[in-house]
């Protein structure tokens, strides 16, 4: 066993945005990793006798928990610029369902490589994909796969759609991903879950919208998810008709169905949750469920506004998603910007949310959504971190200042965070090219789109990324420092 103060990275000099209970903020800060999580916080000073295999001097730098998308598409993103200018139900049936119905193994592949990407660059460290085309199990394994070779981790949504049925055939949904009976997708969904179990990124079942999905059908991918013990994943009441298109089909609206068939609990996480009414806030609320709050999508598609502050009155688990890069980046910077402005505008209120939440929801409560132990830097989480950029500020800030609204400002930042290879020593450029030192062979090197994106840190399989410029067009995507 090795000694106490022994670790594999350790940061200095750094102003550590801990986001731990109390959100406190250690300037001249230090943070120790050892494997995969962090060992020890504090000043540098407090730990100036740590031995470790490989430290960085993080002066003029702020260290945060790495971000946490809840809720995206990744396959989306080859058809970024399309679709612009339609509502969601347009979208849905005139551009993206004909998209996905058309997207190969190997497009929706390398679209997940480029947006995964793109996301590590930007700061974030784990990713929900909700992925729906191609749904087959040899895609949707290669797509967890693809995820987890950059280095993020997170989980899979396989998106489940059985058979059409009559809410999706009225609104003009495409046939196209209607492929897989309601017994084909439980086993293909249960054959992915099981090959994924242990590994960085998972699946999860994930039944794709409440509104249009068969009830019985989106009932035994939840008993799924129950038995497994993972969450589970859908959309619900994104744009403003949903609602009352469920309550024509049956009756009731689509979280009041949830809720009184017994399948509203501390599993379910639900994208969107814009439309709901008092009954189902409360409903939401006493399960304990997740929502992921979508600002970027929201207004690009002009779907509303989520009930913020009501639904984390009333106890739901709120995280933020950036949801399909078809319309935007995979940015957690600008989705955090959005969410607090997107609130204010909506509320006319300039108190009604700040930097402060929407940190929180990005970091910690995106951890409790997604089910992992990380979002804050204390000892003993996960070790996933973003390291920003804060162009030498002073020392400490003046009185007044507050650092939380500066963070959201910069895009310069640097990214960390353990990997599970340990041979994954060589920086690559997003098209397979070397760069940087090369201390061994990169098992997880790509081919075209994609490959192992990040500079080797040479210690315990450590791997430090670190982003001169945020853009995915590049020659190089990370350098080795």
């Amino acid at each position: 066993m090795p000694p106490v103060n022994t670790c594999d990275l350790l940061l200095t000099h750094a102003v550590l945005v801990t986001m731990d209970d109390d959100r406190r903020i250690v300037h001249d800060g230090a943070l120790a990793v050892r494997g995969e999580h962090i060992a020890a916080v504090g000043t540098t000073a407090e730990l100036s006798d740590w031995t470790a295999a490989r430290r960085v001097d993080c002066s003029g730098k702020a260290v945060i928990p790495g971000l946490i998308d809840c809720h995206n598409h990744l396959f989306q993103l080859l058809g970024r610029g399309l679709g612009e200018g339609m509502a969601l139900w347009p979208w849905l049936c005139e551009f993206i369902w004909p998209y996905a119905g058309g997207i190969t193994r190997d497009e929706a592949v390398a679209s997940v490589r480029l947006a995964s990407v793109e996301a590590a660059l930007a700061g974030t460290t784990c990713v929900i994909d909700n992925h729906y085309a191609p749904a087959d199990p040899e895609t949707t394994l290669a797509v967890a796969e693809a995820i987890e070779r950059t280095g993020l981790r997170g989980s899979v949504a396989r998106g489940i759609t059985g058979t059409m049925t009559e809410v999706a055939a009225e609104h003009g949904l495409s046939p196209a991903l209607f492929r897989h009976s309601a017994d084909e997708e439980i086993a293909i969904t249960e054959q992915c879950l099981r090959e994924r179990t242990g590994h960085r990124v998972g699946v999860w079942p994930a039944p794709l919208n409440i509104i249009y999905v068969d009830q019985d059908l989106v009932g035994r991918s939840v008993e799924l998810a129950r038995t497994h013990g993972t969450p589970w994943h859908s959309h619900c009441s994104e744009a403003r008709v949903d609602p009352e298109i469920y309550q024509q089909a049956y009756g009731t609206r689509p979280f009041l169905w949830l809720r009184d068939a017994g399948l509203l609990d501390e599993r379910a996480t639900l994208a969107h949750a814009i439309w709901l009414d008092d009954e189902e806030i409360e409903a939401v609320g006493t399960a304990r469920s997740g929502l992921s709050y979508n600002p970027m999508s929201n207004q690009y598609l002009a779907s509303g506004t989520m009930r913020l502050r009501d639904v984390r009155t009333a106890g739901a688990v709120v995280g933020l998603g950036s949801d399909g890069s078809a319309g935007h980046r995979m940015d957690m910077f600008q989705v955090m910007k959005q969410a607090i402005y997107v609130q204010r505008l909506t509320t006319l209120e300039p108190d009604s949310t700040n930097a402060m939440e929407a940190l929180t929801l990005a970091t910690r409560e995106g951890a409790r959504y997604a089910g992992i132990d990380a979002g804050q830097l204390t000892p003993g989480t996960l070790a996933d971190l973003a390291v920003i950029n804060l162009d030498a500020p002073p020392p400490r800030p003046p009185p007044r200042h507050r650092l939380h609204p500066r963070l959201l400002r910069h895009r310069r930042r640097r990214r960390t965070d353990r990997r599970r290879r340990a041979r994954h020593h060589r920086a690559r450029s997003v098209h397979g090219g070397r760069r940087g030192g090369d201390h061994g062979r990169s098992r997880g090197a790509g081919k075209g789109v994609g490959g192992a994106v990040g500079a080797g840190a040479g210690v315990s399989g450590l791997t430090v990324w670190v982003v001169k410029v945020y853009r995915v067009s590049c020659s190089s995507l990370a350098q080795k420092t």
